[in-house]
């Protein structure tokens, strides 16, 4: 499970990482982002509004995580979602999960 944070760290110092609500959607709106993660425990709301929008653009998403180990993982407090704009990176994680 842990790998999974890892490449999450090493993806967010290599700038492929866009953390938080309304980052993530812009990267969605603008085909930048190959995959979504929503942190299961994110609010019933989020998931709802973020899904909305991926599947309107047809973009990838999983529910992993915690929003406390999310957000340690990438150096933030809670991170309830993020998106991923790294072809590689995304499937790795896709694969890995």
């Amino acid at each position: 499970m842990h790998k999974i944070y890892s490449m999450l760290g090493i993806a967010r110092k290599g700038g492929n990482v866009s953390i938080g609500f309304d980052s993530t959607k812009l990267n969605i709106e603008n085909n930048k982002s190959f995959l979504v993660i929503i942190a299961c425990d994110a609010s019933e709301k989020t998931k709802k509004n973020i899904k909305f929008i991926c599947n309107k653009y047809n973009c990838e998403y999983i529910e992993f995580g915690e929003k406390e180990i999310l957000g340690k993982s990438l150096g933030k407090n809670v991170v309830s979602v993020l998106s991923i704009s790294d072809k590689n990176i995304a499937a790795y994680l896709l694969n890995n999960v």
